[in-house]
């Protein structure tokens, strides 16, 4: 769809970028540190994304080797580039006055290190400096064409106050519209069946945005097309909304013995929640039974699985939800019990018993699915039943790039002009996953900066950008 003639307004910016979540707010924020001016472009009515509902840990893998060994099939340049900048980030965050927790947390998604933070106080700051570099913040600003020329991208359409349309012409834009989580097409032709049925544990506007536009450019796409993150949810919920995206979800489940509807285990549950949340995706109707005892129950169902998040009841939180359970003094009426939901009692019966019987020996296989040598079985009446569903908070494909933040076309050259950051951007995380929140902040700085140095080698670069001075502060530009 072409706007080029009917535009009500044109502005000439350095970097155009789309999407206000940590990726983009840092991508804007270091492009205006470098002396861009910056228009920041948000489609919903308020700043943040996903990143504005999470609980504030940045994290990632400690190291290289750690990062290639949770996730081998993650892209090894932009792992070891994200794990090699973390310091240098927290660092940045520390200098900007924003809280940064002294002590670290270990083993984050069995694997990471982070520190918990203030993502709102992040995203404000970055707004603030870009406001005070004289760059623009929008919000209820959708971009609906990216302008390319055949050579370089020239800038994007928006659509302003519902329905003016108003040129932005730079010398670059960076894509960071949190992935394609929201649109179910993208999810049924990508991920998979099953994938449509996911429940959305994400800001709503993350519907492939970035992925789109770039298409329009030539960009390729990546690796981890049919991963993702996301956390198991109770089954059925009588609602979800924001507010339920964090207590819902059962982050203890690496603890249980995980069936499908057939009464077979089908991965290994040590892996961790949101790696065992993409396997029930895959399993019949798309659900699973989390099977556990009074131990599991009193602790890590219990604990705050990190700083910021809080501890609470999850089980008793699932229960309220609407979730199936059952409670029983002993595993054998237990399943008498989850039998009545329409799964084999036999079925149940053969693979606890094998899975016990594999614990008890050390570990190996059980009728065919791996066990962990560190795996529990069941001992401590009660014991516990939860059925449980996959939830998405993004996609782990995207826009091909490389560790400088470029879009790449399908042969691998530079797309000129155009950058991705965040969620946008596809295989750091493959199956295996790297982080939210630092990933994003980092890969943002990654394209901020060169996003910069792109616009001011180019001829759209406006020569009066205000430099950013240190200390001033000012909201000129900023609607909501």
């Amino acid at each position: 769809m072409a706007h080029h003639e009917s535009v009500d307004e044109a502005r000439q910016v350095d970097v155009v970028v789309v999407g206000s979540g940590v990726s983009g707010s840092s991508a804007a924020m270091t492009a205006a540190r470098h002396g861009a001016k910056v228009a920041l472009l948000e489609k919903l009515d308020s700043f943040g994304g996903s990143a504005a509902l999470s609980a504030g840990m940045f994290w990632t893998a400690p190291t290289v080797e750690a990062y290639r060994t949770r996730i081998p099939m993650g892209n090894p340049e932009l792992g070891a580039r994200l794990v090699g900048d973390y310091q240098a980030a927290l660092a940045e965050l520390r200098a900007s006055g924003v809280r940064v927790a002294d002590e670290p947390k270990e083993a984050i998604m069995t694997f990471g290190i982070g520190y918990s933070t203030d993502i709102h106080g992040i995203l404000a700051w970055c707004r603030e400096r870009i406001l005070a570099a004289g760059g623009q913040v929008r919000a209820n600003s959708p971009v609906v064409e990216l302008l390319h020329d055949g050579r370089k991208v020239t800038g994007v359409i928006a659509r302003e106050d519902k329905d003016r349309l108003v040129r932005y012409e730079a010398g670059a834009v960076i894509l960071a519209t949190g992935g394609f989580q929201g649109a179910r097409d993208e999810l049924t032709r990508y991920i998979g069946p099953n994938a449509d049925r996911l429940m959305l544990r994400s800001n709503p506007g993350s519907v492939g945005d970035g992925l789109r536009l770039a298409r329009t450019a030539g960009a390729g796409g990546t690796t981890a097309m049919s991963t993702f993150y996301g956390h198991l949810l109770p089954y059925p919920v009588d609602r979800f909304r924001q507010e339920d995206y964090l207590p819902y979800s059962q982050y203890y489940s690496g603890s249980t013995i995980l069936l499908n509807m057939l009464g077979e285990r089908f991965t290994d549950e040590t892996e961790g929640d949101e790696l065992l949340n993409q396997a029930v995706t895959f399993q019949p109707q798309a659900r699973g039974v989390l099977i556990f005892d009074e131990h599991v129950r009193s602790t890590e169902a219990m604990e705050e699985p990190f700083p910021g998040l809080g501890a609470t009841d999850r089980f008793a939180t699932a229960v309220e939800a609407g979730g199936l359970y059952a409670v029983a003094d002993s595993l054998p009426e237990l399943l008498d019990k989850v039998a009545v939901w329409g799964i084999d009692r036999q079925a149940l019966g053969l693979t606890l018993d094998a899975y016990i019987h594999t614990v008890a020996s050390g570990g190996r296989v059980a009728r065919g699915i791996k066990v962990s040598q560190t795996a529990r079985a069941p001992q401590q009446g009660p014991f516990y039943a939860l059925m449980v569903q996959p939830s998405i908070t993004f996609t782990f494909g995207g826009v091909r790039t490389n560790t400088s933040g470029e879009a790449l076309d399908h042969d691998g050259q530079p797309i000129s002009g155009l950058y991705a950051a965040g969620a946008d951007i596809g295989g750091l995380s493959n199956y295996g996953y790297a982080g939210g929140l630092a990933p994003g902040y980092i890969t943002g700085s990654w394209a901020g900066r060169s996003a910069a140095e792109r616009a001011a080698s180019g001829t759209v670069r406006d020569r009066n950008a205000v430099p950013l001075r240190a200390g001033h502060l000012s909201t000129k530009g900023e609607t909501a």
